[in-house]
């Protein structure tokens, strides 16, 4: 029993310096991925606190194709929050790779919220986007219901964002819009010019989100 107690106790240096090592190489990773995140996502995380990013909630006017006019809340969400990060660093050190890190497309992606309001009642839509390969001030959206079930309609609902750019506190989005009936199919009709409107939406950064 003595030779055995011994045996545990000659081990447990070991058993130490393995959870050291192990707990180093996982911060290693977490930490790895938020230096190279500072490089190839600028506009979703900088060291400065106070640096102007696209992620945040942003809000502006604009009017649809019948010429009812609506306001827009949109928010853009962080990539990655800390506890993913932390989770994903994990997986990657049990895999022994720097796994999560992301291809550069998609490291120009993000997901987001929106919603606008009029006369007409509430839509909430649900966006996924990217940022320009070149010029990360750059955008391009696509926009869906976040509950089909419960759409506005019939109505002209904000369907892509062709062309959008941003810079500091502005934000400026082209949209194009999707008609559906009331009874929740599309419609769409050359010789009606509403069907290919575009209208430019400007909006602003909202300091100070509420939750």
């Amino acid at each position: 029993m003595a030779s055995n107690k011994n045996k545990l106790i000659g081990c447990l240096p070991y058993l130490l310096v393995a959870i050291l090592l192990s707990w180093g190489m996982y911060e290693c990773d977490y930490q790895y991925s938020y230096w190279r995140d500072y490089q190839v996502r600028p506009w979703a995380y900088n060291r400065d606190k106070n640096a102007k990013l696209l992620v945040g909630s942003w809000q502006g006017k604009f009017k649809d194709p019948d010429g009812i006019e609506k306001s827009m809340v949109l928010e853009v969400f962080v990539p990655l929050s800390d506890a993913d990060r932390r989770k994903k660093a994990s997986r990657s050190h049990r895999r022994r790779t720097r796994g999560g890190l992301g291809s550069t497309s998609e490291k120009r992606m993000f997901e987001g919220k929106a919603q606008v309001k009029s006369r007409l009642g509430i839509e909430d839509y649900l966006l996924s986007g990217s940022v320009g390969k070149e010029d990360f001030h750059q955008l391009k959206m696509g926009f869906r219901a976040e509950e089909e079930k419960t759409r506005l309609q019939p109505n002209f609902c904000i369907n892509l964002i062709e062309s959008g750019n941003w810079s500091e506190d502005k934000m400026s989005l082209q949209l194009g819009f999707a008609y559906f009936k009331a009874d929740g199919s599309s419609f769409w009709s050359s010789s009606d010019p509403r069907h290919s409107y575009k209208t430019t939406c400007q909006l602003s950064r909202i300091q100070n989100p509420k939750n």
